[in-house]
């Protein structure tokens, strides 16, 4: 059976959960803060089952996107499952009551890993992304729910489809690229010859790659490891908000651009993802003639 999003609200059946959702009251009230920011969004601990994500700045999307991996992996330990989505009805905004994945982040852990650990956790995190890509994928880029991109590359104020997508083909891809860096720049009354150079030039590096489902954002403080007794080291991956139907260089594209190269972690990657090197070189130009 194909995957349909879920209508708001959302919750999962008692019999699936840990334990009973957590009441407004009790995260509302949550010390256990992952991140704070009153004018976007809230994510909290509650009790050792949840994680609640909720503010203006939070997309149904991601909460959709959980439930997309679901029904395609199913139970995949990697990948926290979402328990509950509905708006707030004091603020209408989103509210997604998550699987709370044990373990601490890898950013904080890295520093003190043995090699023999990384490889351990780069080989796990291999194994969840070669789950992912084999997803079969449709006939477009963009969200999961064949709808725009919510990455923000492809931001458009009023949802310009030849910006934020859903694209047929790869040149409408680098098209929306090119429009994005015009926009940006006819904002300040000024004309792009970053643009025109793009757009004369994109396509030579980036065609003939295929739509594939990408997390798009693999950083180690997305990344949550847990010391089992019995199973070893555990990983997951946290954080989908991003994730779509992206060309086949996307995740190494945006693997490799975060990265502060201060570290082992930029070699580490290629034990994770297959490298894209020309593809990722032009892409860190766009990102950052996008990002000024």
């Amino acid at each position: 059976m194909a995957w349909v999003p879920a209508r708001l609200p959302y919750l999962k059946h008692p019999d699936l959960l840990p334990a009973p959702l957590p009441s407004e009251k009790l995260f509302f009230e949550s010390t256990a803060v992952f991140r704070e920011d009153v004018s976007y969004h809230r994510v909290v601990a509650v009790e050792p089952h949840f994680i609640v994500k909720y503010g203006r700045g939070v997309d149904e999307i991601e909460g959709q996107i959980l439930l997309f991996l679901e029904h395609h992996l199913k139970d995949h330990p990697g990948i926290p499952k979402l328990y509950a989505m509905y708006r707030i009805a004091s603020t209408g905004h989103v509210c997604l009551i998550m699987q709370r994945m044990p373990g601490e982040s890898l950013a904080q852990l890295w520093p003190t890993l043995e090699e023999s650990e990384k490889s351990d956790i780069c080989a796990k995190l291999k194994e969840v992304f070669t789950s992912i890509r084999q997803i079969p994928a449709p006939p477009l880029y963009g969200g999961v729910d064949n709808g725009r991109y919510h990455h923000y590359l492809f931001y458009s104020p009023d949802r310009d489809r030849e910006i934020c997508g859903p694209f047929d083909s790869e040149d409408q891809f680098n098209a929306a690229l090119v429009k994005r860096l015009r926009f940006e720049w006819e904002h300040m009354k000024r004309h792009s010859f970053r643009a025109d150079f793009y757009e004369r030039n994109l396509g030579r590096t980036l065609a003939g790659h295929k739509p594939m489902f990408s997390h798009s954002d693999l950083q180690r403080k997305n990344v949550v490891v847990h010391r089992d007794t019995s199973q070893g080291l555990r990983v997951s991956l946290v954080d989908w908000e991003e994730a779509g139907w992206f060309p086949d260089y996307w995740e190494y594209f945006t693997a490799l651009q975060g990265v502060l190269w201060d570290d082992d972690w930029s070699q580490r990657i290629e034990d994770i993802l297959d490298p894209w090197i020309s593809e990722a070189a032009v892409m860190i130009m766009v990102h950052k003639d996008l990002i000024f």
